[in-house]
């Protein structure tokens, strides 16, 4: 396994779940924070980076970021469809960019590419 690409994928994924929490706050106007909501977020956000880090999926990497950042953020927010539409478009496109960032930068910062398998 390459690590120079799971280890920038991982930060990534940190990264994104600080900006994550910190962007929560500031759109619902800085309610107390919950430990579910931090587990959820970094839990959901770290797993994000990992995923994008170990795939070797054989696709154009932005798309390959943005895909996966669906998929893994849809798992979270779907919880919040029954009383918070806004909370599930917010946290589903926060995932979208997460991982076309993620993929991005482990990409062209990091030089730290897929490898096809």
């Amino acid at each position: 396994m390459y690590k120079r690409r799971l280890f920038a994928c991982m930060l990534g994924g940190v990264i994104s779940a600080v900006f994550c929490l910190i962007g929560r706050q500031i759109i619902y106007g800085f309610p107390d924070i919950l430990w579910e909501n931090i587990a959820a977020t970094v839990a959901n956000r770290l797993l994000l980076g990992f995923v994008i880090g170990i795939s070797g999926w054989r696709i154009n990497y932005l798309l390959h970021g943005a895909i996966l950042g669906l998929v893994l953020s849809i798992s979270v927010s779907i919880g919040f469809l029954p009383g918070n539409i806004l909370g599930f478009t917010l946290f589903t496109s926060a995932g979208i960019i997460y991982g076309f960032m993620i993929e991005w930068i482990t990409t062209n910062v990091f030089k730290a590419p897929m490898k096809a398998q």
